[in-house]
């Protein structure tokens, strides 16, 4: 432990070297902080582009993957028998039929999704089978699957088993119409 008792007695400091002193303190203060500065200002210039571009990039997607969408191919629809866009266009799990006509008050989504029901229910599409296929006994109450009717980028509908979640994660927008 220091002894206070014992400490030599207060100095004075010349001017000259107190004003030095102050120099050299007002000198070190002003360089450390101005590159800080410019460092925080780059951070935060980095930081809000990456969250613009994020924003936008994400806005854009999700314009992408949840915008209703029509057939502008109005003679076809393709019911897959899994919810994949894997095979390309020609060669995919299940079928191209002809487009259903609405019936009066019904939307073409629920038209497609009917005439892709009409196949599932007489058995000719099975769960992740390549193409149509008639089933061993003849009958017209198969299981069907939850369908969804989603629109591919050549504007054909695709009818798919799956949720309503399903056309977002293939990145395809839902037929609405």
């Amino acid at each position: 432990m220091i002894d206070l008792a014992k400490l030599p007695p207060e100095r004075k400091i010349p001017a000259a070297h107190a004003q030095l002193r102050r120099e050299v303190l007002e000198r070190h203060v002003t360089e450390s902080l101005a590159p800080r500065s410019r460092r925080v200002t780059y951070r935060l210039v980095v930081v809000a582009a990456g969250a613009s571009v994020l924003m936008f990039g994400g806005a854009a997607a999700a314009y992408v993957a949840l915008r209703p969408a029509t057939v502008p191919v109005a003679d076809q629809t393709r019911c897959y028998t899994r919810a994949s866009l894997k095979g390309g266009d020609h060669d995919f799990y299940g079928t191209t039929v002809g487009q259903a006509v609405p019936a009066a008050g019904q939307r073409k989504a629920e038209a497609a999704v009917d005439a892709c029901a009409a196949l599932w229910r007489q058995g000719l599409l099975t769960l992740d089978s390549k193409e149509v296929g008639m089933p061993a006994e003849k009958r017209d109450d198969f299981p069907v699957p939850a369908l969804i009717a989603c629109t591919l980028d050549n504007g054909i509908a695709a009818v798919m088993p799956g949720d309503e979640q399903t056309c977002a994660r293939l990145g395809l927008p839902r037929l609405q119409e």
